[in-house]
C-alpha cells in the first residue's frame, strides 16, 4: 500500500480533514469506512478488482482496486464524482464502482468512466455517478486500474436532508391515502430556492438543504385543489430524513372529463411497428366508454396488449369500464406497414376516447399522429409534435409534446436504462407532465434536469429479440408564456444502457413564429385546410381528399368546448364550407370534420 508523504499531508491538512485523507482498503474486507467529503485514493496499484458472485463484472473492470465502505444515515441520493482540480486533468482515467451486500455476495448498483454531459471543465477522464442509497445499508466504492493507476482524488456528497411525501387524488375527501387512489401527474415547487418536484413518483422525494422551507403546487390539476395548500418543513443536522409531506387533492366540481393521446414509432416500410396510446380520467367521476384508433390505408393491424378488442378494418374498439379518477390505461398496438408505401406518403393514425355521459372537454378526447414511411429506424430519438408555435399559441396554452425513444443495439440485456433530458429555458418547468411510458420508470429533477431511470428494465438486445429491445416515453411541458417570435426551443436526451457511455438523441427545435395570413389553402398532413389563418373569423373551409357528404363540422375553443357545429351536406371535389365566427373572441380554435370514413382536425387562429 501507498502512502502520500508527509510534506504533502501537512500542506493538505490545512484544506481537508484527517479522515477525509486516509488511504483506503485493498479488498472488500479491509475497505475503508467513509462519510460525504473529498478523499485520496492513492492509485489502484494493488488490491483486487472486482468480480461478483457469479462471475461477472460490475462495468469493465481492473486487476487492482481502492476499497471504500460508506453507510448512510439518511434516505436519499449521494453523488460521487472524481472532478476536483486537484487531479492531473489531462491524465487522470478515473473508473468507479458502486456495489452493495455483503462481501461473498455483492451486486452492482452502478459504474461509470468519464461524466458525458455532466461535463467536467477541462476534464474528460472524471468519473460521475448519481446513485439511490437507504438509512443503514452497506455500500461499496471502488476505483479500478482499468484506464489508470495514479492518485487522485474524488468526493461523495449526500444530501443534507431528504424529503419525502405523496400527491394522490383525494376521492374521499378524508386526506388519507387509500389504496385505489393515484398519484398526481404534476410538479410541485419548493421555496426559498425554486427547486421543481415531480409529485408523480410514489413516493416523491427530494434532497433539500439546511433551513426553512415551502412546498407549493404551482399547477394543480383541473377541477382539484390541493389540500392543505403548501407544505412547511425544516431541516437543521445533516442526514435528517422528513416524511409526511403529503397533498390530498380534492375535487371542487363533480365532472366526467376523459383523456387520449397517442404517440410511438413511424411506419417502418414492409415491417411490424407500434403506437402506444394513453387514455386517463381527469375529471372527477368514472368513466365507461371505449378507445376507437383509426388507421391508415396503407397500415394494418397485427395485435394488441390487452387483448379485448374488437377489429373491423382501419377501425380498432376496446371497451372502457369504470376507469377512475386520476387513473390512466395504456395500450400497445401492434401494426403493419404496406410494402408499397414510399418516403414521401403520408401516415396517419387517430384515437378517440367515447365516454359515457357528458364530456366536459371533448377536444382532448381525440389525438392524432402523423409521420412519413421509413425504410429504417432510428433505435434512439428525440421528437416534437410542432416546429413552430405562435405566441398566440402560448397564451393558449398548446403543449409541446416531446418522445424518447431508445432501444439496445448491444449484444447482452440492459439492466437499467436512463434517461437524462436538460429542459430548455424557455420551457415552464413547472407545467410539466407525462403523457405515457412503454416501462416502469422513475423520475428525479435536478435544476433543470429531468432524469428517467428504468430499473430492471432487462432490455433484450436487437439481435436477440428487436420488438423487446424497444422502449420509449412522451412527456408535454408549456413555453413560457413571455416567449417572443424568434426564440429558439431546443431539446436533447442523453441516455445511458448500464452505465455505459450516453447514446445522444438528435436534438429538436420549435420556434415560436408570428402567423402570417396566407392566400391560398392552409393544406395540413390530413388533408383539411382553412383560409385564411389567422382570421377575423370569416373563414372557408376546405377537403383535399375527395368528396365527402353528409358530414359535420365542430369547432372547439383552446379550453375544448364546443363554440360552434354545423352540419355539411357536401365538402371537398371543389366544394367549401363557409362559416361566420367573427363573434368568438381572439384565440387558437381547432376544427372538427367528421363523416364516413373521415375523421380529421386542424388549427386556425383569429385574430383582429
Amino acid at each position: 500500500m501507498k502512502h502520500i508523504t508527509t510534506v504533502f499531508l501537512a500542506f493538505l491538512f490545512t484544506v481537508f480533514s484527517c479522515d477525509q485523507l486516509r488511504a483506503q482498503g485493498d479488498t472488500c474486507t479491509t475497505a475503508l469506512l467513509i462519510g460525504s467529503g473529498i478523499h485520496h485514493a492513492d492509485g489502484p496499484t494493488t488490491g483486487s478488482g472486482i468480480v461478483l458472485s457469479n462471475g461477472s463484472n460490475c462495468g469493465a473492470t481492473g486487476s487492482n482496486g481502492d476499497w471504500y465502505k460508506y453507510i448512510p444515515t439518511f434516505t436519499g441520493m449521494i453523488n460521487i464524482t472524481s472532478c476536483n482540480t486537484l487531479n492531473n486533468q489531462q491524465d487522470d482515467d478515473t473508473y468507479g464502482h458502486v456495489l452493495t451486500g455483503t462481501c461473498d455476495s455483492l451486486i452492482c448498483l452502478g459504474f461509470n468512466d468519464d461524466m458525458g454531459s455532466n461535463s467536467c471543465p477541462n476534464y474528460n477522464f472524471a468519473t460521475y455517478l448519481d446513485i439511490a442509497v437507504t438509512a443503514g445499508e452497506t455500500y461499496y466504492i471502488v476505483w479500478t486500474n482499468l484506464f489508470d493507476s495514479d492518485d487522485f482524488y474524488w468526493t461523495l456528497t449526500e444530501c443534507f436532508g431528504t424529503v419525502q411525501g405523496t400527491a394522490f387524488k383525494d376521492y374521499n375527501d378524508n386526506s388519507v391515502r387509500d389504496s385505489s387512489e393515484a398519484t398526481v401527474n404534476t410538479m410541485l415547487q419548493v421555496e426559498p430556492g425554486g427547486q421543481y418536484v415531480y409529485a408523480g413518483s410514489d413516493p416523491y422525494s427530494f434532497c433539500t438543504e439546511q433551513g426553512a422551507y415551502t412546498i407549493s403546487v404551482p399547477n394543480p390539476p383541473l377541477y382539484y385543489l390541493p389540500v392543505p395548500a403548501t407544505r412547511t418543513y425544516s431541516v437543521n443536522t445533516q442526514g435528517e430524513f422528513v416524511p409526511g409531506m403529503d397533498f390530498a387533492f380534492q375535487s371542487i366540481v363533480d365532472v366526467y372529463d376523459g383523456e387520449a393521446n397517442i404517440w410511438g414509432w413511424s411506419p417502418w416500410i414492409g415491417n411490424e411497428t407500434h403506437y402506444n396510446v394513453t387514455y386517463c380520467n381527469i375529471g372527477t367521476e368514472p368513466l365507461d366508454g371505449e378507445i376507437v384508433v383509426t388507421l391508415d390505408p396503407l397500415t394494418e393491424f397485427v395485435s394488441s396488449i390487452p387483448t379485448n378488442v374488437t377489429a373491423a378494418g382501419q377501425t380498432v374498439t376496446w371497451s372502457v369500464s369504470n376507469l377512475l379518477p386520476g387513473h390512466c390505461a395504456y395500450i400497445y398496438l401492434t401494426y403493419l406497414t404496406d410494402s408499397t408505401a414510399i418516403v414521401t406518403d403520408t401516415v396517419s393514425a387517430f384515437v378517440q376516447f367515447n365516454i359515457t355521459g357528458v364530456e366536459q372537454t371533448p377536444e382532448n378526447n381525440f389525438d392524432m399522429i402523423i409521420d412519413n414511411p421509413t425504410t429504417s429506424l432510428d433505435p434512439n430519438e428525440k421528437l416534437v409534435n410542432v416546429t413552430s408555435i405562435t405566441e398566440q399559441e402560448i397564451m393558449d396554452e398548446k403543449a409541446l409534446e416531446y418522445v424518447v425513444h431508445f432501444q439496445n443495439t448491444g449484444t447482452a440485456p440492459a439492466q437499467r436504462v436512463i434517461v437524462r433530458d436538460v429542459i430548455d429555458t424557455d420551457l415552464d418547468l413547472s407545467t410539466f407532465q407525462m403523457i405515457g411510458a412503454t416501462h416502469p420508470y422513475t423520475i428525479w429533477v435536478e435544476g433543470r434536469e429531468i432524469a428517467w431511470t428504468f430499473a430492471n428494465i432487462y432490455l433484450p438486445d436487437s439481435t436477440t429479440e428487436l420488438e423487446g429491445s424497444q422502449g420509449g416515453f412522451s412527456y408535454r411541458i408549456l413555453a413560457n408564456a413571455n416567449s417572443m417570435p424568434g426564440t429558439s426551443i431546443t431539446n436533447r436526451a442523453d441516455i445511458y444502457f448500464d452505465y455505459n457511455e450516453p447514446v445522444l438523441t438528435n436534438t429538436v427545435e420549435t420556434v415560436v413564429a408570428t402567423p402570417q395570413a396566407i392566400d391560398e389553402f392552409v393544406v395540413y398532413d390530413d388533408g383539411l385546410g382553412v383560409y385564411p389563418s389567422p382570421s377575423t373569423g370569416i373563414l372557408s373551409i376546405g377537403w383535399q381528399r375527395g368528396e365527402l357528404t353528409n358530414g359535420q363540422i365542430t369547432v372547439f375553443d383552446a379550453l375544448g368546448r364546443n363554440v360552434e357545429t354545423q352540419n355539411v351536406q357536401r365538402i371537398g371535389g371543389g366544394t367549401f364550407v363557409n362559416m361566420d365566427l367573427s363573434e368568438l373572441p381572439q384565440g387558437t380554435y381547432t376544427v372538427w370534420l367528421q363523416g364516413e370514413g373521415v375523421n380529421a382536425r386542424t388549427r386556425f387562429v383569429i385574430a383582429r
